[in-house]
């Protein structure tokens, strides 16, 4: 397992997108894209509404010294569409995605999923990746299932943008499985 102390300087390119370190540049259509409540009432640590000083202060955390999270942009035509990253690079390895709505149904989670993922599994090493979703977010749901994760159980999630415990369906991805469902 890497152990830097750095943000590594990760540039994931797939047919349709890049993934990369979210910059200033990218704050405003951030906050625009992730303040939509649809968007933000899905993610566990979001607030909504999503401010311009949120946004700030997420960038400064990512640029601070690596604590081992991950976090990229989503970008198609060099255009923040949404995030993806993994919490916990050094202990916990949980996966998580957004997109902003007018980017839903189009398979850019599915793509950029399968990209990072290959990435993490052969730059950090993990047996195991975690993740899942608020019950409710089937699309979500199947994205992960499009990935090779397996729900293993549910149990409660404090959701920042609704302001309370939800019920959360855990999954899982298995290096195994990740590499069976590349062959």
């Amino acid at each position: 397992m890497s152990r830097a102390t750095a943000l590594p300087e990760v540039r994931i390119e797939t047919a349709r997108l890049l993934l990369r370190p979210a910059d200033r540049a990218d704050i405003d259509i951030l906050v625009g894209e992730i303040s939509d409540f649809e968007v933000s009432k899905m993610l566990a640590r979001v607030p909504y509404p999503y401010r311009r000083r949120d946004a700030e202060a997420f960038l400064a955390s990512a640029g601070a010294a690596w604590a081992g999270d991950l976090p990229l942009a989503i970008t198609l035509d060099d255009r923040l569409i949404g995030g993806i990253g993994l919490s916990g690079v050094r202990r916990e390895h949980e996966f998580g995605y957004w997109l902003g709505r007018s980017h839903w149904g189009q398979g850019y989670a599915t793509e950029a999923g399968h990209a990072f993922l290959a990435y993490v599994f052969d730059a950090f090493d993990p047996d195991i990746v975690r993740s899942g979703v608020f019950v409710g977010n089937a699309a979500s749901l199947r994205v992960q299932e499009k990935l090779g994760f397996e729900p293993v159980g549910t149990r409660k999630v404090h959701c920042l943008a609704r302001g309370r415990r939800l019920e959360h369906i855990d999954t899982i991805l298995t290096r195994e499985r990740f590499a069976a469902l590349q062959r």
